[in-house]
């Protein structure tokens, strides 16, 4: 577990979530005003809530709960500034943690719990990184501290781990390579003790491929672009989402453009990652049924990561680098796409509504691992869903193997996948 959960916080609402499916009224606010899916595409809480104080007095209750609910998260993220040691903020991010679950129990979508979450850790990070530079200081130089994966896009759910990346200014000096060897080690064992999970993949600064200097990333960048191999092909992929968190935002502007530069200069590189996420196989059969394993611990289950959301953000990644749109979160890249007129607008909506279905299926089974204290491992069992909500993950699964089939004729002329 990334923290120190209390089920007992929201197992009761979880309880009643399981029985009701919908704790909050949104049929009735839907029947109200026809807001349909866009209630499911608020930015965070203050579009929410400014939604509801536009006039919608029947669901009074429900902004007076979101009101409250704000006012706390602002008080726990007043909090991190304050904080002078890591054991404050491993209890400001359980606390966090825990109102992001109880708000996405009760009705809260997909996009404003990632705003939520998100913005929380960014600034756990910054005060982690603070303490560090004030334990070893001075510092001898400009650095920088990158996110990737789902944090470098803005996705984060209940769930972290560390996918983080380093840059600092000055070039061939071992006693500045020495010294931010150190400044890894401390930051990513303090980011450890405040939730965030070690990268089993070894993704991280004190792993010396995802630190270095200015200078030697660029001659690292070259080596990973022009060789090909599944190792450097993974680290490619790794960098297509890669954002700034704390730090030289200068210097990190610097690496930045140059991952950019380097994909517009290797196409053969986005053409294999291309490769890749049409290849990728979605849980859907060809009779419209969940593809299940059929034996094993996950016997009538399936991945939902690995064969659904995981298809979905490598071939929307693909999509949005070949048309130069440099954004990392995918909802972003889906309606750049569709504003550039590469994705026909009801395809942009399905596409949408398939990552919010996908991502929520994610979030819930997140809940319910930590709910009975077993070890997360992105395994759902459908049979466990309503039958509407059995057909909502069809139709998503259905829509990322369009996607794939339009991937395929855009970067390989058509033709049989």
């Amino acid at each position: 577990m990334p923290t120190n959960y209390k089920s007992a916080d929201f197992s009761q609402l979880y309880r009643k979530f399981k029985k009701d499916a919908v704790i909050d009224d949104l049929t009735c606010l839907d029947s109200l005003v026809g807001l349909g899916e866009k209630y499911a595409f608020f930015q965070n809480l203050d579009e929410h809530i400014g939604f509801l104080e536009r006039g919608c007095a029947v669901l009074n209750e429900r902004r007076n709960y979101l009101k409250v609910r704000q006012a706390e998260i602002t008080k726990l993220t007043g909090k991190i500034s304050l904080a002078t040691g890591l054991e404050e903020l491993v209890e400001l991010h359980r606390r966090l943690n825990v109102v992001a679950i109880e708000l996405a129990l009760r009705g809260i979508m997909v996009m404003e719990i990632h705003a939520l979450i998100t913005g929380y850790r960014h600034r756990l990070t910054e005060k982690v990184i603070a303490l560090v530079c004030e334990k070893l200081a001075p510092l001898p130089c400009e650095f920088t501290w990158f996110n990737m994966g789902s944090d470098g896009r803005r996705e984060q759910t209940f769930f972290t781990d560390q996918d983080n990346a380093m840059v600092y200014e000055i070039d061939d000096s071992q006693e500045i390579d020495a010294y931010f060897e150190n400044f890894a080690r401390e930051v990513v064992t303090s980011l450890d003790k405040v939730g965030f999970s070690l990268c089993t993949g070894n993704i991280m600064p004190t792993n010396p491929v995802w630190r270095g200097s200015l200078a030697g990333w660029s001659s690292k960048l070259e080596d990973i672009f022009y060789d090909q191999s599944q190792e450097n092909l993974l680290r490619v992929i790794i960098l297509m989402d890669i954002a700034y968190s704390a730090g030289s935002v200068s210097l990190s502007r610097c690496l930045i453009d140059k991952v950019h530069q380097m994909i517009r200069d290797n196409f053969g590189a986005l053409m294999v990652m291309a490769h890749s996420a049409v290849m990728s196989k979605v849980a859907l059969t060809m009779f419209n049924n969940f593809r299940l394993e059929k034996s094993g611990d996950h016997r009538g289950m399936f991945n939902v990561k690995l064969f659904g959301w995981a298809p979905l953000i490598m071939t929307v990644r693909v999509f949005a680098l070949k048309y130069g749109f440099t954004d990392t979160n995918t909802v972003a890249r889906i309606k750049h796409l569709e504003e550039q007129h590469h994705f026909e607008v009801e395809f942009s909506q399905d596409l949408q509504k398939a990552y919010r279905v996908l991502t929520y299926a994610k979030m819930v089974s997140q809940v319910e691992a930590i709910v009975s204290r077993y070890e997360y491992d992105y395994f759902l069992d459908p049979g466990t869903l309503k039958d509407f909500e059995q057909e909502d993950l069809k139709r998503a699964l259905g829509s990322v193997e369009a996607l794939q089939k339009l991937a395929y004729n855009s970067f390989f002329g058509g033709g049989v996948m």
